[in-house]
């Protein structure tokens, strides 16, 4: 059985942050890294324009997940007024995020002309490498209770031994992390990583949801006809993932890299990915 450790605060340079903030800080950072670098890979340029995308998703995502978990999570509090929608700081939905995410990055790519699939793959290529230190201030903060139990792989809860839902998604998304890369060196049509993830990740998420704790009053996950608001989405992207991978069986390889880059402020021609769209 796995200890209960606690670790609410971090000490750095004299200085005290919140573990989980600080945690998600460093996601942020390593993300914005990583969408960088594979900026470049795909020869994408001029990289202030994958900035402005990078940080599109970032801020929709926040704000969208803490309004979507305050919506499906909280519904009580907004009985008081509607000023908590904006206090992101309050907690957030990981789906609510990820559909911020998407709805920021595609208005942002709309409105730019960007190859869409190429950006699609973009964030959805780093998106796990953030999720895995997203996931670790979860677990650092036990936020994320299970069921009560005595599995080995259970913690050591105060009020009893539980899985920590956060604990073990941060084990297992190094195996999404694999999964991109490894799509990403098997083939360059544009939206296959999108489609591969947006499979996977509810494959694995759906089931987890399961050993959510039921036992906690309020503090429970909410349940609707059954099942918590994330598995309802996981069948949605699940399926929209399908559609993905199916449509991007038809696109075009893509052809840029460093040695022949893409300019996305003025291509010279339509990007070669998107033939088929």
């Amino acid at each position: 059985m796995i200890p209960y450790i606690s670790a609410t605060e971090v000490k750095l340079f004299g200085l005290t942050f919140h573990a989980f903030g600080f945690l998600v800080a460093i996601g942020v950072l390593l993300g914005h890294w990583v969408i960088v670098r594979r900026a470049h890979q795909l020869g994408l340029r001029p990289m202030s324009v994958v900035d402005g995308f990078t940080l599109t998703i970032y801020v929709a995502g926040f704000v969208a997940g803490h309004m979507l978990d305050t919506i499906f999570y909280h519904p009580e509090v907004l009985r008081e007024g509607l000023s908590e929608l904006f206090m992101i700081h309050h907690g957030l939905s990981s789906f609510g995020g990820i559909i911020g995410s998407v709805l920021g990055g595609t208005l942002y790519i709309v409105w730019r002309r960007l190859p869409r699939w190429v950006f699609a793959d973009l964030a959805t290529y780093t998106f796990p490498f953030g999720w895995l230190l997203g996931r670790a201030g979860c677990a650092v903060v036990h936020d994320h209770p299970g069921r009560l139990s005595d599995s080995a792989l259970a913690v050591r809860f105060p009020d009893g031994a539980r899985f920590d839902l956060g604990l073990i998604e941060f084990a297992l998304t190094p195996l999404l992390i694999a999964l991109v890369v490894t799509v990403s060196r098997k083939t360059r049509r544009p939206g296959m990583i999108a489609g591969s993830l947006a499979v996977a990740y509810p494959l694995m998420r759906f089931p987890l949801d399961f050993l959510r704790a039921t036992d906690l009053g309020p503090d429970s996950d909410p349940r609707y006809a059954g099942l918590t608001p994330a598995q309802w989405a996981c069948f949605a992207f699940m399926a929209f993932g399908v559609w993905i991978l199916r449509r991007a069986a038809t696109h075009a390889p893509w052809a840029h890299s460093p040695a022949a880059p893409y300019d996305l402020i003025a291509p010279a021609s339509p990007p070669k990915a998107d033939a088929s769209s």
